[in-house]
């Protein structure tokens, strides 16, 4: 078991490999809770296809916004990775292209970071090409921590312990329009620590400067943790002040990576406050998933129902890292998290709910709901990813979305602070709330066949329709 960890270790894509006839081991719990119809919510969810693409496919990237384009860099343009490489995976597959998107005019604008205009060396394209990193935006910078890549010097793959601090605004302007004899290093600045030598966890500011980097893993070690830092960055010089970790203990139930945490609003003596809701995510000490969300509030102290009770909810689904979108009703006091598609261990197939211990790609589309006594529940939304066909591989297969992707918001939208957004105000008519960028597409449900996989160029919309108040 200890030998199959190590390989699962470093990365998210990696758990698809025991579909070669070997079982994952037990999950957080034996049994799941029910997934309940989606009718019951106040809203409903349909995803659509874009009119324009990506030139190549993208994901587990990093991503910022500004002025309504998009800018995306780092990541990988393969699916899974091939078992075959020395180090699991190609270093030639690694994104060295930073995009600017504007999704209204529907343009794409490309430029690589390895362009000798970029004034960039080969060990900070290294680090801005990683996979799975951690990443938020604050203003007008882009903040990324750790990830998982290449040493282009060595040819070996490790996780990263840099910093960076991006000018969101200035480095677009590179990428579309550079004035004559304009770097790109000039944009970046970077900052190196053991504490942000992690990938496949999940990152965000907090209040004033102080950072949090929550669970994820050092190549075949989970930090078990939320470290916690204050990031110092006068726009030319960047730097970290390191507080303990919380626990100072690594606890075990913190031994999570590739999953879904999200800001969410939640009630602590009925008032509604901001928090962080950890989803899903492998693996447990037996090789599993877990089941059992960790509400982290905002000085990084985690909560976890206990697993052994009956009335515990246990997720059942979209347990791995995927597109999510927050809303909060004030009337209803809810807090709903919607999951597109990505790796299941559930899943319906003809109106029936299904497991597999093996893990599945999924096209479904599910909501977790908090209510104001901190009780969850999940179902199933009539929405999910629509059908493409393969042509090439697997032909006639239809591709399954979500796993690696993002969800990206529209602008203007009504939102609390850390950007979950307020549901009653959205009004009751179908609206534009964000968009679905690349991932992995698989033309099989459960493979390790690096062939049945690739990076999903597509662009999808996100629709909402509700919100209907209580009766």
């Amino acid at each position: 078991m200890q030998k199959r960890l190590k390989t699962f270790s470093y990365y998210l894509f990696m758990i698809i490999a025991t579909s070669c006839g070997q079982l994952l081991g037990d999950n957080q719990t034996p049994t799941v809770s029910p997934v309940l119809p989606g009718d019951q919510l106040p809203f409903r969810l349909s995803v659509e296809l874009e009119s324009f693409s990506l030139p190549t496919g993208l994901h587990s990237f990093v991503s910022a916004t500004y002025e309504g384009k998009w800018l995306l860099l780092a990541g990988r343009t393969d699916g899974l990775n091939d078992f075959a490489e020395p180090n699991n995976f190609s270093a030639a597959s690694q994104n060295r292209t930073v995009y600017v998107i504007d999704p209204e005019q529907r343009t794409v604008y490309s430029r690589s970071l390895a362009d000798p205009a970029s004034g960039l060396t080969p060990q900070q394209i290294d680090s801005l090409s990683v996979a799975s990193a951690q990443f938020y935006q604050h203003k007008k910078t882009l903040y990324i921590a750790g990830g998982y890549g290449v040493d282009s010097a060595t040819g070996l793959f490790s996780t990263k312990d840099s910093l960076t601090a991006i000018n969101i605004p200035r480095l677009m302007r590179w990428v579309a329009t550079p004035f004559p004899g304009e770097k790109a290093s000039r944009y970046i600045r970077q900052t190196f620590k053991s504490i942000f030598q992690i990938t496949g966890g999940y990152m965000n500011r907090t209040k004033k400067n102080d950072t949090l980097l929550m669970l994820g893993q050092n190549n075949d070690s989970y930090s078990e943790q939320v470290r916690r830092f204050d990031i110092r960055d006068s726009g030319r010089k960047l730097s970290a002040y390191v507080h303990k970790s919380i626990p100072k203990v690594p606890n075990p139930d913190l031994h999570r990576r590739d999953l879904n945490i999200v800001p969410i609003i939640h009630h602590v003596f009925d008032l509604p406050i901001p928090a962080y809701l950890a989803l899903g995510g492998v693996f447990t000490p037996t090789g599993g998933v877990w089941t059992v969300p960790l509400v982290i509030d905002i000085d990084g102290k985690s909560t976890m129902e206990d697993p052994e009770r009956a009335e515990t909810f246990k997720q059942a689904m979209n347990q791995y890292t995927c597109p999510t979108l927050q809303v909060y009703s004030k009337h209803r006091k809810n807090m709903y998290i919607s999951l597109f598609g990505g790796i299941s261990y559930g899943f319906f197939k003809n109106n029936v709910f299904e497991t597999n211990p093996q893990l599945s790609f999924i096209n479904q589309l599910t909501t977790i709901s908090l209510d104001r006594d901190g009780k969850f529940k999940q179902y199933l939304m009539k929405g999910e990813f629509p059908s493409i066909l393969s042509t090439d591989v697997n032909p006639g297969n239809p591709f399954l979305f979500g796993a690696g992707a993002q969800f990206i918001p529209t602008t203007d939208l009504p939102c609390y602070r850390n950007g979950v957004l307020k549901l009653d105000q959205m009004g009751h008519k179908s609206m534009l709330v964000g968009y679905i960028v690349g991932g992995i597409r698989s033309t099989s449900p459960s493979t390790s066949t690096p062939a049945d996989s690739s990076a999903s160029p597509y662009i999808f919309r996100v629709i909402l329709k509700g919100a209907r108040r209580p009766e």
